[in-house]
């Protein structure tokens, strides 16, 4: 009798569901991952002259969060801008080495390039990418698609949508250059990799299967339009 029942029902349910569910999942993942990882970090929020600091640069970068954060488990000397959280919602993830290593010209061109990212919802484009990968990808194993056709597809929108979140980086570093210069932002982020002690890689074979252009090439792209 158990079994009688439960053939029908595992009938009813649609293969698509799964894919649409794994989808969901992933994207919601996505949009509530940051937020949780930035309430299990050890953060303070900006001292009375930390504030007035943040104020002006903020104002340069046209850059309004709902708050401001500072790690206090990364070194001091580090350098990190980060939005974290969803459009109109972004809060502001900083280390102190912002402040107290880096000249007003340059952190306020890190912040530009930051804010342009959010505005032009690169992070979010790049959740979506990955998420029609995973979409594609439980199709193929769930038997809704062939698994040679599979590969195939997934490879072809790979290519395809990360080839869209590197032209939605150039583009976000257009319009923050715009604003300070192609000249300082270029200089900003060159200034960042000297600090890290690392050297801006430009682009490679590897650069077409990366949705984030590697920082050499967006050196030399802001460099070709001074």
């Amino acid at each position: 009798m158990t079994a009688a029942v439960a053939a029908p029902l595992q009938a009813t349910i649609d293969p698509w569901w799964f894919v649409a569910a794994a989808v969901v999942l992933f994207l919601a993942m996505a949009a509530l991952g940051p937020r949780v990882s930035l309430s299990l970090r050890e953060t303070r929020s900006p001292t009375t002259d930390e504030q007035e600091t943040i104020d002006a640069l903020l104002a340069a970068a046209d850059l309004d969060p709902t708050a401001i954060h500072f790690s206090e488990t990364a070194a001091p000397s580090s350098i990190q801008v980060s939005l974290i959280g969803l459009p109109g919602r972004r809060q502001l993830l900083l280390t102190e080495g912002v402040l107290d290593t880096l000249d007003d010209a340059t952190a306020t061109a890190l912040l530009t390039a930051e804010a342009q990212r959010g505005r032009l919802l690169y992070l979010e484009y790049r959740a979506v990418a990955a998420a029609v990968v995973i979409g594609v990808a439980t199709a193929m194993f769930g038997g809704l698609l062939a698994f040679s056709n599979g590969l195939f597809v997934i490879a072809a929108a790979a290519l395809v949508l990360f080839w869209g979140g590197r032209q939605l980086q150039f583009r976000a570093d257009r319009a923050a250059a715009d604003r300070v210069g192609a000249s300082e932002l270029a200089d900003a982020f060159e200034a960042v990799a000297d600090h890290r002690g690392v050297d801006p890689e430009g682009a490679t074979w590897r650069t077409y299967f990366e949705v984030q252009p590697p920082l050499g090439q967006r050196i030399d792209r802001l460099r070709s339009t001074e």
